[in-house]
């Protein structure tokens, strides 16, 4: 795959050879250096979409750089230079590659091309995330005759699904390039395999496990406690409501209600396991749209049931 080198990268490093070395491998990048941790925030802006972090960094350190680094630039991607075997300390912090060292011209070009992608694919996804957000707002507020003729309302679709398709795309992209790395190098290690599957940097749910529970838990809230209350009254509760979905409605008359949560557990069961094994392979598109999509079903059949109730 061709790779685009329309990127900035920010190189913090102490030693001045390796800094300059890194910066004529990287000839087409928008290159900046830094020595230390105050120079490299003074350079880190939004322009910055790769950052090469020197491991062995000591004032401050560079898992104190890394944490400040996030904090004021969540969205760049970080690759952790060090020539230090890695360990639980290491596989621990917030990165999203580690870089073992030496390096050559080659891997180096290769790792940031590749953290380019990966963080073309976040943005990416971020955005068709808040625009079907944008689109669930306007549906909740107005009827389907008023959408229908409204131009942004259809504009705002058509974008919607642009991105869906560039999501697609990049993740086919990606998917190549892959394949295509291990095709140069030939067969590939068990080791070789299990490090590609776990990941640099260990699971995202050890590494965010604020985000992982929290998503998870809106989603129980919404997708299992919300739905499941809501469903149960309205079908049971108030007489003469029947439950609009057929495969719910089937399940109920069926099966009643260990027909009905059944089904809840094995839709909650297949999404929490795809999310475990995008956090396991640091692929943040799988780790973050089962929770984001179970809560806004969630949150749609929920508020769909709690009017069909006030309705009745």
């Amino acid at each position: 795959m061709p790779r685009d080198t329309d990127a900035t990268v920010l190189i913090i490093e102490a030693d001045s050879e390796a800094v300059a070395e890194y910066a004529d491998w990287l000839e087409g990048y928008a290159v900046r250096t830094a020595a230390d941790g105050e120079r490299a925030l003074d350079a880190l802006d939004t322009d910055v979409d790769v950052v090469l972090l020197d491991g062995e960094l000591s004032d401050p350190t560079a898992e104190e750089l890394l944490g400040r680094i996030r904090a004021r630039r969540p969205g760049c991607q970080i690759g952790l230079l060090s020539g230090v075997s890695v360990g639980d300390d290491v596989l621990r912090l917030d990165m999203d590659e580690y870089v073992p060292r030496p390096i050559d011209r080659d891997e180096l070009r290769e790792t940031v091309a590749r953290l380019v992608d990966h963080g073309a694919v976040e943005g990416a996804v971020e955005r068709y995330l808040s625009l079907v957000a944008r689109r669930r707002r306007i549906e909740t507020r107005r009827d389907d005759a008023d959408l229908a003729d409204d131009e942004r309302y259809r504009e705002l679709t058509g974008e919607i699904a642009a991105r869906q398709r560039q999501i697609n795309t990049l993740l086919a992209e990606v998917g190549d390039s892959a394949a295509g790395r291990s095709d140069e190098t030939g067969a590939t290690s068990p080791d070789d395999v299990q490090t590609t599957k776990s990941g640099a940097g260990g699971p995202l749910y050890r590494t965010r496990p604020r985000e992982f529970y929290g998503l998870w838990f809106l989603a129980a809230l919404t997708y299992g406690i919300g739905d499941v209350v809501s469903t149960l009254y309205a079908t049971v509760a108030v007489p003469g409501l029947i439950e609009a979905n057929p495969i719910v409605g089937t399940l109920l008359s069926s099966s009643g209600l260990p027909g009905f949560l059944l089904l809840k557990l094995l839709v909650l069961f297949v999404l929490i396991s795809v999310s475990v094994e995008g956090a396991r392979q640091r692929e943040r598109f799988s780790y973050y749209w089962p929770p984001v999509v179970a809560t806004g079903i969630g949150l749609l059949l929920t508020g769909w049931n709690v009017r069909l109730v006030i309705g009745a």
